[in-house]
Parts: C-alpha cells; structure tokens; sequence
C-alpha cells in the first residue's frame, strides 16, 4: 500500500507520478540476491521502507547521485551516504531499513540485499568481526565518515544500465554484484588509508571525472591530450591521473585505448569495415600498433578475430 509516509517496492519497474518521476526497479537476480535500482526526482517527501528477517539479510547501498546525500535508517540509527560513496548494514540492524527522500530532490542510488545463507563460512566471520570492530553502519554509536568510492561506482553503472530481465544478463549483474561488495570489503579493511586517499578529491572534481569518462566513452575516435583534458575539467595533471585510477584501475592513456579497443571489437562485429578503416575509425593512427594491442588485449588477431565471424559456429565467444 502506498501513501506520503511509505512506498512498497515491487517485482519489477515501478513508477509513481503522485510521489515521484522516474523508476523504481526490483529484480531477483538469484534465491539469494536482490537488486533494487532507484533514479527518481521526487515530487512529495515519501519514505521507501524495506523489511526483512533481522540477522537474515546484508544490505549494500551505493549513492550515486551528483549533489544528493542520501539519508538512511537502520532501526533507530540515521546514516547520511554522501554523493558517490556506500554504506554496508549488518546483519543485526536489517530488521527494519529505509530512505527518507525530500520534495524537490533527485536520487542516483543502488541497493542489494544479500542473505546471509549465500555467505561462505570465512565470509561470514570477516563481516562479524568488522561488526564488532564497529566498521559497518550502525554497528557503533559512532557515526562513520563514508568516502567517495570511484571503483565502486563504475561498477555500480553497469549493474545499473544492464537489462536485468535477461536470462543471459542476470549471470553478468550477479558478476557485477559480487565485485561491488568485494570492493566494500576492500574498502573496510583498508580503512584510514582510503579514507586518506581519497580525500584529495571534492565532489565537484568526481562530477568532472564522471562527465569525461563518459565524453571518452561516446566519442572515442577523438584525440585527447592530458594538458587539453586538464583545462576542460579543472583539474591538474595528477588529480586526474589518480581519479582514473580510483575509477578505472588505470591511467587516461590506458582508458582511452581500452574504450578504442572495445569501439573496434564492437565494429568487427557490426560492421564490413576492414581493420584498416576500423583503426582509423577509432581514433588511431597505426595499424601495426592498433593489431599489437589488440592481441594482446583479447588474445586474438583483428583479422583472425574477423576471418573466425564469418564462419559460422567457429568462434566460441
């Protein structure tokens, strides 16, 4: 039942014009896993409220949005969640969990709900012991400084951009899944030393590294200088540098070669282009470069790779 104070989540998409614009989405991605995907601009202040079985369930929940904090309940505990950072409730404070969303307020955020039976024995007892470490949320009195986490929301845009509804797709956003709370481990047991790391970046700057990676993204047959890059986001050599790190795992070179790779991939596929038009295409100049990295990247010859497609059932992937 749905009205200002609570809203139900249900199977599937869900969208409600008196409370909100946008979608809600729930899937079952296994017996043991659910996802819940929110992009919502809000019209009336609405709680989402969630149940569960106290000491059944894990929550994981990442914020994406630009510019709002995202304010959350677990029993009698409020967290806020800044932009671009993640919150993982244990086990004992699941009973009851919700979100307080304001009027006039846009919401970017995930949420998965882990049972506890999908957990093997070691992980169990290193979530136990940073709960009583005091390192989750609302395992402590004391409230937690949450960091922007750039890995973390990378990911989290793919799981969130996947058709979940496809059988194929639900192995991959369970993939997705799982990496996201490895990385929330990751996270929690490096502690102050992420949270030293990643200091050096306002909000404002991650909103800039957000808009490039997607400028690259789209338009990767461009030529990209770091100097240029800088002074588009205002950023210097090393913040951006350190940022891709953060959220690709890698340098701006790397990226952009890494997105002119799967553009090229994607084009021997798609397209009757020889390699020498696709590496052109792409945005490089050498042939003998282009067939270097693409080997070594996936193991295969462009033109391999191209022969192998037009025979059919000789490719396994």
């Amino acid at each position: 039942m749905n009205d200002l104070r609570s809203f139900e989540i249900r199977e599937g998409h869900t969208k409600n014009a008196r409370y909100f614009k946008g979608s809600i989405e729930k899937q079952k991605l296994t017996n043991t896993l659910d996802y819940y995907g929110f992009r919502i601009k809000c019209i009336h202040d609405f709680t989402i409220n969630l149940r569960t079985e106290k000491e059944s369930s894990l929550y994981l929940c990442v914020n994406l949005a630009d510019k709002s904090s995202l304010q959350m309940t677990c029993g009698t505990s409020v967290t806020s969640v800044p932009s671009f950072a993640s919150a993982l409730v244990p086990f004992k404070n699941t009973e009851t969990i919700s979100f307080d969303c304001k009027s006039h307020k846009d919401y970017d955020f995930l949420l998965l709900k882990i049972e506890k039976s999908d957990l093997d024995q070691d992980q169990t007892e290193l979530l136990e012991r940073l709960q009583h470490e005091g390192a989750l949320i609302a395992s402590s009195n004391i409230p937690k400084i949450l960091t922007p986490n750039l890995g973390m929301c990378e990911v989290s845009r793919k799981l969130k951009d996947i058709d979940k509804t496809l059988c194929e797709n639900k192995f991959i956003a369970r993939g997705y899944s799982n990496i996201l709370i490895g990385l929330k481990l990751k996270e929690l047991l490096n502690g102050e030393h992420f949270q030293t790391k990643m200091a050096y970046l306002r909000n404002f700057e991650i909103q800039q590294l957000e808009l490039l990676t997607e400028k690259i993204k789209v338009n990767p047959q461009q030529q990209y200088a770091i100097k240029e890059l800088c002074k588009q986001t205002g950023l210097s050599v090393s913040k951006l540098q350190m940022g891709f790190k953060e959220m690709h795992n890698c340098t701006v070179a790397i990226f952009i070669r890494n997105v002119r790779l799967e553009k090229a991939l994607e084009m021997l596929r798609n397209t009757d282009l020889n390699v020498s038009e696709i590496v052109y295409s792409v945005g490089l100049t050498s042939r003998s470069y282009f067939c270097r990295v693409f080997k070594k990247r996936f193991k295969c010859s462009p033109k391999s790779y191209q022969q192998q497609l037009k025979v059919p059932n000789t490719l396994a992937s």
